[in-house]
C-alpha cells in the first residue's frame, strides 16, 4: 500500500513539473508545440527517474542480504508471481464448488506468503520451501485434476485418483499455513515478549490504586 501511495505521487509530483515545463519550452522554441511536447516528456521521465531514486522504499534488513541473494529473491518473486497467476487461471476451470472453496483458500494463503516475502525480502529464507516445491506441486496437482474432470468417460480408477487429489488438497493447504507461520514466526515471538514484558511492567506497579479504593469504600460504609 505504501508503495502503491508512493507511485502516486510520484506521478502526481512529475506531472505538475511536466506541465510546468511545456509551458516554458512554448515559449523557448518561439511557441512551437511539437518540440515542447517532447520536451516535456523527457522532463516528464527525468522526475520520474529522480523521485523513484528520492523515494525509493528500502528493503527491511536489506543490508543483511548481499548482491547476489537480492537478485535471487527477486528472480523467485518473478516465478512465484507467474506461478500464482497459473493457479488462479486452473482455479476457474474448477466445478466442484467444495474444491473451488479449497482451492480459494489455498490461492488466499499462498498469496499472503508472497506479499510478506515481496515486502520484507529477509523472510525469504522461511519460505524457500514454498518457492522451491509447494507452488510447482501445486500447479501439477490443479493441472491433473483438471484434466481429469474435464473427460467425459470415468471409471473406477479415475474417480479414485480425483478423490486422493482432493484430499491431496487438504494436506497442500495445511503445508502452506504451516509456512505462513513459519514466517511469520518471528512476529510472533516477537508479541509473546512484548506480552511478557508488559505483564512484568503490570505486575511491579504499586498497589496505591486498590488501596485507595477500599479506603472509599470503608468511608461510604461509616457514612451509612
Amino acid at each position: 500500500m505504501k508503495k502503491l501511495l508512493t507511485t502516486v505521487w510520484r506521478i502526481a509530483l512529475s506531472s505538475i513539473i511536466a506541465c510546468g515545463s511545456l509551458f516554458l519550452f512554448f515559449f523557448l522554441f518561439s511557441k512551437l508545440f511539437v518540440p515542447a511536447f517532447f520536451a516535456s516528456i523527457v522532463v516528464f521521465a527525468l522526475s520520474m527517474w529522480l523521485s523513484g531514486r528520492r523515494y525509493a522504499v528500502p528493503d527491511i534488513y536489506d543490508f543483511e542480504m548481499d548482491k547476489q541473494d537480492r537478485a535471487y529473491v527477486k528472480q523467485s518473486l518473478r516465478e512465484a508471481h507467474r506461478k500464482l497467476k497459473n493457479i488462479r487461471r486452473l482455479q476457474f476451470r474448477i466445478r466442484s464448488i467444495t474444491i473451488w472453496q479449497k482451492t480459494s483458500h489455498l490461492y488466499k494463503v499462498a498469496r499472503r506468503i508472497f506479499n510478506i516475502v515481496e515486502e520484507q525480502p529477509y523472510r525469504f529464507h522461511s519460505a524457500r520451501t514454498f518457492f522451491s516445491s509447494y507452488l510447482d506441486s501445486t500447479i501439477a496437482i490443479l493441472e491433473k485434476y483438471t484434466f481429469l474432470l474435464s473427460q467425459p468417460v470415468r471409471n473406477a480408477e479415475m474417480m479414485v485418483a480425483l478423490k486422493k487429489t482432493e484430499a491431496m488438497l487438504d494436506d497442500i493447504i495445511a503445508a502452506l499455513e504451516e509456512e505462513l507461520m513459519q514466517v511469520l514466526s518471528d512476529d510472533v515471538l516477537n508479541l509473546n515478549v512484548e506480552i511478557e514484558t508488559m505483564k512484568k511492567s503490570l505486575g511491579t506497579r504499586p498497589q496505591y490504586t486498590i488501596t485507595a479504593s477500599k479506603q472509599e469504600e470503608h468511608k461510604d460504609e461509616i457514612k451509612r
